[in-house]
């Protein structure tokens, strides 16, 4: 009997001390999660559902987002861009693709007030060693997708932030 009562109290003091030291901040734990989870969950909302990121970037205040748009017909796609803001610690949308300014075969410019985002594209172009835009060098991004066990394909593109509204003729490419 002294076995059960004292392996009652041991359970009951372990249960008891789980939750010492922690404070109720008044959120349900589904209202918070890993940054890429509230990113997924604003893309949804707006009408972005299951789109896999690739990459994101964090400035100031916004996070970009860059994304798999999928195109319909097929399994190709393109490299896409998500604005959003963080304002206390709530994520809120600023722009989709549908907010593009100006897109063309290689390159998509998102103007913003705040900042430009330039986006160039040159799809199994393997010369190229940099982008500039307006004189800056850009960010190269290179991902993967794997198809099979055996058959993948590398995709490489370019991003960049400026406080100036670039143009196309803005934008060198620069190869080996």
């Amino acid at each position: 009997m002294k076995k059960i009562f004292f392996s009652l109290l041991m359970l009951f003091v372990l249960v008891g001390c789980l939750d010492e030291g922690k404070e109720y901040d008044g959120k349900k734990s589904t209202d918070t999660g890993s940054l890429e989870e509230q990113i997924m969950n604003v893309m949804a909302e707006n009408k972005l559902k299951n789109q896999e990121i690739i990459d994101y970037d964090l400035k100031d205040d916004f996070i970009y987002v860059i994304f798999k748009n999928k195109h319909e017909s097929g399994n190709t796609h393109n490299p896409d861009l998500v604005i959003l803001e963080n304002k206390e610690g709530k994520l809120k949308w600023v722009a989709g693709p549908e907010d593009r300014m100006g897109s063309s075969d290689t390159s998509m410019i998102f103007e913003r007030e705040d900042i430009s985002v330039t986006i160039t594209l040159p799809f199994r172009d393997k010369t190229i060693k940099e982008v500039k835009v307006l004189g800056e060098s850009a960010k190269a991004v290179t991902y993967i997708e794997h198809f099979t066990a055996n058959f993948s394909r590398e995709y490489k593109y370019w991003i960049t932030y400026t406080k100036e509204k670039p143009t196309y003729e803005d934008i060198e490419v620069i190869t080996e």
